[in-house]
């Protein structure tokens, strides 16, 4: 088995990504409060593009890597070791997310198996192993 990375240290990459993302959804919010009349469908949609772009394509173009999984030495990868898709990003950290979550976040506590490996991983046919 590969050197993959277990539960803990994925949650640990996941919470140091919370706070990234929060202080970004902050900021944004400041900044377009400042220039218009807030409303909940822009700020749904603002923080949808926020969520889109850091853990789909920037983990995309950074092999696989957020800023939290980044200082905690971790990578998503295919089975095979090969960087991940767009496409497969997109799939793994959104409808397979959201489902590990709709299943009172079970398909997070996967990654405490034997395989180490969430539902979102077996959904993209992905692999979060240690750098």
């Amino acid at each position: 088995m590969e050197n993959r990375a277990g539960f803990w240290i994925r949650l640990l990459a996941l919470i140091i990504d919370g706070i990234i993302i929060g202080i970004a959804q902050y900021v944004l919010s400041i900044i377009f409060g400042l220039f218009t009349e807030m409303n909940f469908w822009f700020t749904w949609t603002i923080n949808l593009v926020l969520i889109f772009l850091y853990y789909v394509w920037f983990q995309t173009i950074n092999k696989g890597q957020t800023f939290g999984k980044r200082i905690t030495n971790i990578r998503v990868t295919y089975l095979d070791g090969g960087s991940v898709s767009l496409g497969s990003m997109a799939l793994r950290e959104i409808f397979g997310k959201a489902i590990s979550s709709l299943i009172l976040f079970i398909g997070y506590l996967m990654a405490a198996g034997k395989n180490k490996r969430a539902l979102h991983d077996y959904i993209a046919k992905t692999i979060v192993i240690k750098d």
